[in-house]
């Protein structure tokens, strides 16, 4: 059984579904979810800070992403209860997470907003993962409905100190590992088999009245593409609104001048773009890519990082807003440029996969959106934090520009 690209169907063989009310005030929680991780960042952009907003933003996706892939599958039958529960929990997570890293970054030796940030995650996974009907095993993206990531987070509730983080990263990466590893047509042949093997053993009529050995119906379903792509294409647009919501934020605090405005208006025009390529040139949020070229599980999980990274230049335009016309930062600076280095490598990355891209177009994306920025990074240690996103919002207006040009040519083809 081959795995569905997005939006591979025709659009005259299929009936459109957009989110419903109840998915678009569930997907709110991502605001406070990103609002909750600028504090990681906000201390100072060393590595152990990196690594911990790293940890808990996947934590947080695959909540996220856990409810999100319920909705799409369960449509018209989507209970709203289950994502208010799934709503609440992300909130609780959220709202831990100045506490974790004050905790582990501070050294204060707290462990509660750590437990209470576990056991969060390990409610609200669980609980998203007994929201399929029964039968169902999910094709595209089946780690949601496996428990086994959680068993180190399970375990860190007990455990104090570093060995928590550890857990967690441990929870992750198996998680990581099984949507590498595991098929949705894999685990659909290995439930089979076990209730096979159970139907052998058993004689007694079950509860429902059916034979005890009488084998449950279990059949594979797969995401609505149309569906998909604009949940996921919300999620950016609500991680770029709550980015332009923390630069307002920085620029309230600083002394008002015709410096914060051009900081301001550059740090908008950067985000701006960032919302075209991804959004009115790119598909289901991510750059350069186009409708039906990549199967789901490939789109999440390139999702995934095209989020986290808007998420990271959201923090570092917010420190040059304080920090003025000082340049920034060593560690601040290479946050900065290399945040904006990956999303263009994740647009290299989409546009070769989806095919939409020529040689010539992908080395000068690479040229420009790559190269350009690691060298700001590099030799930009003087330069004022200011001048630096200006330099940075000319390379997205460019890639715009280029994109705007192209449009045409590629709806002609």
């Amino acid at each position: 059984m081959n795995l569905p690209n997005i939006a591979e169907e025709p659009e005259a063989a299929r009936t459109e579904r957009h989110a419903s009310w109840a998915e678009l005030f569930f997907d709110l929680v991502a605001v406070a979810g990103v609002a909750a991780l600028a504090h990681v960042l906000g201390s100072g952009p060393d590595a152990a800070a990196l690594g911990l907003y790293t940890l808990l933003f996947l934590a947080f996706w695959l909540s996220w992403t856990t409810f999100m892939l319920y909705g799409n599958v369960a449509a018209g039958k989507t209970r709203v209860i289950r994502l208010l529960a799934g709503m609440f929990g992300l909130g609780v997570m959220a709202a831990s997470v100045p506490g974790v890293a004050h905790a582990v970054l501070g050294h204060d030796g707290d462990s509660h907003p750590s437990v209470v940030f576990a056991i969060a995650y390990v409610a609200t996974r669980l609980y998203g993962s007994w929201s399929w009907r029964r039968g169902e095993v999910l094709l595209d993206f089946p780690v949601v409905q496996y428990s086994a990531g959680l068993l180190p987070w399970i375990v860190s509730i007990w455990v104090h100190g570093p060995w928590t983080l550890v857990l967690w990263a441990a929870g992750i990466g198996l998680d990581l590992l099984l949507i590498l590893a595991v098929s949705g047509d894999k685990l659909l042949q290995q439930a089979q088999t076990r209730f096979t093997a159970r139907a052998g053993t058993r004689h007694r009529p079950g509860r429902s009245g059916r034979p005890a050995g009488a084998l449950p119906v279990l059949h594979g379903v797969s995401v609505d593409p149309v569906h998909f792509s604009e949940r996921l294409g919300l999620f950016v647009i609500i991680v770029l609104g709550e980015s332009v919501v923390q630069i307002i934020g920085a620029a309230a605090e600083a002394h008002y001048d015709v410096g914060v405005l051009g900081t301001g208006l550059a740090s908008f025009v950067l985000l701006a773009g960032m919302f075209g390529l991804s959004v009115v040139f790119g598909y289901a949020g991510l750059p350069h890519l186009r409708a039906g070229r990549i199967p789901a599980r490939a789109a999440l999980g390139l999702h995934c990082l095209v989020t986290g990274v808007v998420a990271t230049v959201a923090v570092s335009l917010s420190a040059v807003m304080k920090h003025g016309s000082d340049p920034l930062p060593g560690p601040g600076r290479w946050l900065l440029c290399g945040a904006v280095a990956a999303y263009f490598t994740l647009g290299v990355v989409t546009g070769v996969a989806s095919h939409s891209s020529d040689l010539q177009r992908t080395v000068s994306r690479i040229i420009t959106g790559i190269v350009v920025p690691l060298l700001l990074g590099l030799l930009a240690t003087g330069v004022a934090g200011r001048t630096l996103v200006v330099c940075l919002a000319l390379v997205v207006l460019a890639h715009l520009w280029f994109e705007r040009r192209l449009a045409p040519i590629q709806r002609a083809a």
